[in-house]
């Protein structure tokens, strides 16, 4: 790490985004894109463990610092993190880390414009249509209008496995600062995305990760880009939920994220997808994408 770069977050306003910063400019850039209800805050602690990197963690439209600007498609908001990585990244070139919605911007800009990413993670996110998916919606179009209550957020939190603490405090503040519309329009446009030419013939090596919980599409669509992908692999974290790597097993995803960048042995604790997912014990069911 140089002398210059830094591993305390700063925040600052883009002409679109607001976003979070770390490391030095000019070192390989990576971009982390956050789940729906949370900003670019999650990504802090593992920001700060890759010093030799320089990341930006934007707020995506509709979620904390960026809630004035709504969420108006997932194209719109893939085309404003092209313009980050394109402004603010390295030779205009970067890894990009997108966990549930922003694995789904992460696989829009795959489709889209490939030739400014480097490798990319994709986790908890689907391209495959599912029939759980209407009644989540509904789910949460009706529970939107509540996340300004506490209680409501925390127990969407413990929904996602975030244990009581700091942590879970942190999440409840990031979802009590998104903008309702935002979180209904965000979450149906997540789940709205599909495989498309552009996705299969992406050059980019892609990780397609997923906790053991999951939702039976978000793995078969791992599964079917991994084989379908030229440079994609799928895994499956035993035991965790959505979201898992901030939330469960930030060691393990914090190995993940360094592993794949480096085109290192990924951590031993993630498995190799299997043919067939099987409905974990206890799976999640209403967890949000």
């Amino acid at each position: 790490m140089t002398a210059e770069a830094s591993t305390e977050a700063r925040i600052r306003r883009t002409a679109s985004l607001a976003v979070r910063s770390t490391g030095t400019p000019g070192r390989p850039t990576i971009v982390l894109l956050h789940g729906v209800g949370n900003n670019g805050s999650m990504w802090s602690d593992l920001m700060a463990a890759l010093p030799d990197y320089h990341c930006l963690a934007p707020d995506l439209p509709g979620h904390g610092e960026s809630r004035s600007l709504r969420w108006r498609s997932r194209v719109h908001t893939a085309a404003l993190v092209a313009s980050l990585i394109e402004a603010e990244a390295a030779g205009g070139r970067a890894h990009v880390v997108g966990l549930s919605l922003g694995g789904s911007v992460a696989l829009e800009l795959l489709a889209t414009r490939p030739r400014i990413l480097d490798h990319v993670i994709v986790d908890g996110c689907a391209a495959l249509p599912s029939r759980v998916v209407g009644p989540m919606t509904l789910g949460v179009s009706a529970i939107s209008p509540l996340l300004r209550f506490a209680t409501v957020s925390r127990l969407i939190g413990r929904a996602f496995g975030v244990t009581a603490g700091p942590g879970l405090d942190d999440f409840v503040a990031q979802m009590q600062a998104v903008h309702p519309g935002s979180f209904r329009r965000s979450f149906a446009d997540a789940n709205a995305t599909r495989i498309s030419a552009g996705l299969l013939s992406a050059p980019c090596p892609t990780l397609l990760v997923a906790g053991e919980r999951e939702l039976r599409h978000v793995r078969a669509s791992n599964r079917r880009l991994a084989k379908s992908m030229p440079t994609a692999e799928a895994r499956v974290m035993p035991g965790a939920n959505h979201g898992w790597g901030p939330a469960q097993y930030p060691d393990v995803h914090r190995r993940m994220v360094a592993a794949w960048l480096e085109g290192s042995e990924l951590p031993r604790e993630l498995l190799v997808e299997a043919d067939e997912a099987p409905r974990a014990a206890g799976h999640a069911k209403g967890v949000f994408e």
